[in-house]
């Protein structure tokens, strides 16, 4: 993390790059977070520092342990399915939807992103892969015009970034994704709505498996209920 320069926004700032740090995987599952170090090794106050690790904690990706105080929030197993699981429902929906209003020119943009997305793995970039799948997704939201769809799977885009970054490993592994994504763009732009929803749906289940598999060892067990 490198230090920031005050600015009104200074604890948005903040909070972007803490997150940033937690998704890269700079700050470790179960790392111990100690608000003055965090504020010397940003260059800030204590008051930016304090209520970035606060928004950080209610969002999940800090856990408070006690005398440890807070820590990176561990990646388990349930939590990584539950999270796929979600997408899987808010995926299909949007799919459905962005197959009924497609056109022709909506291939060419979902073209461009799928690769990109290519390119990123050919070039073992897991970074650019991740914001180019965000992409890829994030068009299929906006052409389904759903917006309470797009904004829940915003919220929790950063644990999906998380989950990629932390289990993915090579990103060569990852090229069943982008061919699951053409097969998705081409029944959104044929307008076939029920195998836009069941590609969507059906990739977002495979991803999860694929990524809780690539994970065993990593992850701790679920713990039941």
């Amino acid at each position: 993390m490198q230090k920031i320069s005050p600015t009104p926004q200074i604890t948005e700032t903040v909070y972007e790059s803490l997150r940033d740090a937690i998704c890269d995987g700079v700050l470790q599952p179960d790392e111990r977070l100690i608000q003055d170090d965090i504020a010397e090794r940003l260059g800030v106050s204590r008051q930016p520092v304090h209520l970035a690790l606060q928004q950080l904690r209610k969002e999940g990706f800090l856990v408070e342990t006690g005398r440890r105080g807070l820590v990176v929030a561990p990646l388990d197993r349930e939590f990584a399915m539950e999270l796929y699981e979600l997408r899987a429902a808010l995926d299909g929906a949007a799919a459905t939807a962005a197959a009924r209003n497609a056109s022709p020119k909506d291939r060419t943009r979902g073209q461009a992103i799928i690769r990109a997305g290519r390119n990123a793995i050919a070039n073992g970039d897991l970074s650019a892969m991740v914001s180019a799948d965000f992409a890829f997704h994030d068009f299929i939201y906006q052409l389904g015009g759903n917006r309470l769809i797009a904004d829940t799977a915003h919220m929790n885009w950063h644990h999906v970034r998380r989950t990629i970054m932390l289990l993915a490993g090579t990103p060569t592994r990852l090229g069943p994704f982008w061919d699951e994504h053409d097969q998705i763009l081409q029944a959104v732009v044929d307008r076939d709505e029920q195998a836009a929803g069941d590609l969507a749906k059906g990739h977002a289940i495979a991803s999860g498996a694929l990524l809780s598999k690539q994970g065993e060892g990593a992850l701790p067990p679920s713990t039941p209920h």
